[in-house]
């Protein structure tokens, strides 16, 4: 049996927090990098993406900008990657300083200034669990609006074997205090591929699926 989703408004991430030790963030956003490269984080966009021939993506919840950068090296599109926290976003354009066909803005995912229909393709890795259910339906009705040709929401599966593991390495391997509190964290705030379909379907998405990939990870991945 799946474990009920735990998500608190009042306590959010730690990666979600300004006011962080700049250090430790920057290891934090290092460890992420290195399981985007090694867990699916940059595999499963860049295995979607080339159907939908793209020429500009909007990147939700862009972190370090490790995503972009990665499409970036691959495909000849334009990027604008947005993130909230601009402790994060300065790091994010530090690290792809090298990477001119990469913007980056600071906005809220819940208040995105973007016009119907103005990216080829919309990406969000890893953003969407750290949101209370009903915003995270705004955010992909957002998404489905921004989107010309089509999305890919690229996000942890909540299951029992996620957590305990998450839970294992926080006391075990995991040093860095944010990475040890937002590991756990993030498996128990996840939803289900279940529970992914029926937001999509409220937030007025019909052509789309849900694909489950290793690791934990889940792909919604649809057209306009």
């Amino acid at each position: 049996m799946t474990p009920p989703r735990r998500f608190d408004p009042a306590v959010p991430e730690m990666m979600d927090r300004t006011g962080n030790d700049p250090a430790l963030l920057r290891a934090d956003l290092t460890v992420l990098e290195t399981i985007n490269r090694r867990l699916g984080g940059i595999a499963i966009p860049l295995r979607y993406l080339p159907d939908f021939r793209p020429r500009t993506i909007l990147d939700l919840g862009t972190g370090a900008g490790d995503v972009p950068r990665a499409i970036a090296q691959r495909l000849n599109v334009t990027i604008t990657a947005v993130d909230g926290n601009p402790e994060i976003l300065a790091i994010a354009r530090e690290r792809s300083a090298n990477f001119p066909q990469i913007r980056f803005e600071q906005h809220n995912l819940l208040a995105l200034p973007y016009a119907p229909g103005s990216f080829d393709v919309v990406l969000c890795a890893l953003a969407l669990h750290h949101f209370a259910e009903t915003d995270a339906i705004a955010i992909l009705r957002r998404i489905h609006d921004i989107a010309r040709v089509g999305f890919i929401v690229n996000d942890l599966r909540r299951n029992r074997v996620a957590i305990g593991l998450s839970k294992l390495m926080a006391r075990t391997i995991i040093t860095n205090p944010i990475a040890r509190f937002d590991a756990p964290a993030s498996c128990e705030r996840a939803f289900t591929a279940p529970e992914l379909h029926a937001m999509a379907e409220r937030a007025g998405m019909t052509n789309f699926q849900i694909r489950r990939h290793v690791f934990f990870r889940m792909a919604l991945v649809g057209r306009k």
